[in-house]
């Protein structure tokens, strides 16, 4: 696997040693790790899928970095466009099924979202996914200091210097969060069925609005659809598992449907954040 050096030169070292340590303590099921993908992390797909079997994790979550916090800070060293990742993760996911294939179960968490979104009639839950928003919806942060988010990325976003998602304090009811400027604008920008470029996209139904991720990427909560790192990255997406679903291989149709019955842990906070 390749190991991301850190001040001491010996992050990958450290940071198994640290799941050890939390294994030992709360037991083998205890942890995820989420993945945090580097530019030069996409060249090497299977060294990492390997990294995460080896370490005995049952799944990865295999997904481009956000722009917040400390990778939007290093974005110009480690950072790279949609059209670098998808490839990454095509290679990633076409090797995870093979080893699926051999008897190695493991599962891609991110592709088991989408899957239930596609295959079946019920929510994930996933707050990027959903339409109204879940941000201030169906998520809400309250931070160290008292004040109150529509999500964890809009606190990240506060730490870089806007705060048009700070709803209020803890001192504020949930009817003045609700009508709060941060929480009407992610309201009147956060359903997909109403954004242009949205409204008649044919994957519209699996798909979420994210305003807080235009916001944050594009400086506006809508952003220009057709350019968007959050369309681009999810059409691409769309089109990998329809190609696979439209082959019906057999054991890659068991494969997707373990994915989706095992119903993945939810989306942990990001491991850039501020």
């Amino acid at each position: 696997m390749p190991t991301g050096l850190g001040p001491a030169g010996s992050s990958h070292r450290r940071t198994v040693e640290g799941i050890g340590r939390v294994r030992a303590a709360l037991g083998e099921r205890s942890l995820s790790a989420l993945t945090t993908l580097t530019r030069e992390s996409l060249k090497h797909p299977e060294a990492i899928v390997d990294e995460y079997v080896r370490l005995g994790f049952p799944s990865i979550f295999l997904r481009p970095l956000s722009p917040f916090g400390f990778a939007a800070k290093a974005a110009q060293r480690i950072g790279y466009g949609m059209e670098e990742f998808l490839p990454f993760y095509e290679r990633a996911l076409a090797y995870i099924l093979e080893l699926n294939r051999k008897g190695v179960a493991i599962q891609e968490a991110y592709t088991g979202f989408l899957l239930s979104h596609i295959l079946t009639p019920f929510p994930t839950g996933y707050v990027d996914l959903r339409s109204p928003t879940g941000a201030g919806l169906g998520a809400r942060v309250y931070n160290y200091d008292g004040g109150v988010y529509a999500s964890d990325e809009g606190r990240m976003l506060a730490e870089m210097g806007d705060h048009s998602l700070r709803l209020g304090t803890v001192h504020d009811s949930h009817a003045d969060l609700m009508r709060s400027e941060g929480m009407q604008l992610l309201l009147a920008t956060g359903v997909a069925e109403a954004l242009p470029g949205c409204s008649d996209c044919a994957f519209l139904p699996y798909c979420g609005a994210d305003p807080v991720f235009n916001l944050a990427r594009e400086g506006d909560p809508i952003g220009h659809r057709p350019t968007s790192a959050h369309c681009v990255k999810h059409t691409g997406l769309f089109r990998i598992l329809f190609r696979y679903l439209a082959e019906a291989d057999p054991h890659v149709m068991r494969t997707f449907t373990s994915w989706v019955t095992q119903r993945p842990v939810r989306r942990l906070p990001d491991a850039e954040a501020a």
